[in-house]
């Protein structure tokens, strides 16, 4: 059994004026807090982030429904929304742009007038810098990739190089073109640093890969259920984007 690591109180420090509350643990850890616990309390924040959450699902279920509807034949039934194929670049983008669209406007709905440049810039970049670039991008890999007619296992290794290519190609090109977007609509700088949040959301595009390439049917179905639900992170960071605090600006 090994020895047991005794901590004192001394080696836990809190910062209590930061109000994500982190935790470091002797400076070498640090610890925040769920950043989705306001979904559940009563405040307006939490209305924003429900209200985000909620739009981005609701549009992201109509477009399923039509998508579902209109490529189904036969009688319709609830399941044939998770069972689209997203074998298309124009599929994957409508879907992502589906959940950005909701979400982004359920935040405009309920959030104070001072934070809608903001979403709407946010919008901007997770449309051209997260959602239409790199997939594009990805898509063009793919397509290349499936006319050489490769066996499974090359399939899923430049596959997997398509995605890395398209997601460092794609979030940081499509960012600054955002930024120039924002500037010269606003008028003024959009200096949105690209972050570790913007390649961290991109496991859509490793299954949008798995969608475009003959994996099997199983893999298949696997991404039919798993991509709407990813791509609702983009409709909640639109959503939920905030102006920054006075005190920011001015610094």
């Amino acid at each position: 059994m090994p020895p047991l690591t005794v901590i004192s109180s001394s080696a836990l420090t809190t910062n209590y004026n930061n109000p994500s509350h982190k935790v470091k643990t002797s400076g070498a850890l640090e610890i925040e807090d769920n950043p989705f616990k306001e979904l559940v309390k009563n405040t307006p924040d939490g209305k924003v982030k429900r209200a985000s959450l909620a739009g981005s699902a609701i549009t992201t279920l109509l477009y399923l429904f039509a998508i579902a509807k209109g490529t189904r034949k036969g009688n319709f039934k609830f399941g044939d929304m998770f069972k689209v194929d997203f074998n298309s670049v124009p599929k994957a983008i409508g879907l992502a742009t589906s959940a950005l669209a909701g979400g982004l406007a359920g935040g405009l709905i309920t959030d104070k007038k001072e934070n809608r440049k903001p979403k709407l810039k946010e919008a901007m970049h997770q449309f051209l810098g997260n959602i239409v670039t790199p997939i594009s991008i990805v898509g063009i890999g793919t397509s290349l990739i499936e006319k050489h007619k490769l066996s499974m296992v090359k399939n899923c290794i430049y596959g997997g190089l398509a995605a890395i290519v398209g997601v460092g190609l794609g979030v940081t090109g499509g960012n600054y073109v955002a930024s120039k977007v924002n500037e010269a609509i606003y008028k003024e700088n959009d200096d949105r640093k690209v972050g570790p949040k913007d390649f961290g959301i991109h496991i859509d595009d490793i299954l949008t890969v798995m969608a475009m390439t003959d994996l099997g049917d199983k893999v298949k179905s696997f991404v039919s259920k798993a991509l709407p639900a990813i791509f609702l992170i983009c409709g909640y960071e639109a959503g939920t984007k905030k102006a920054p605090p006075k005190h920011e600006e001015k610094n």
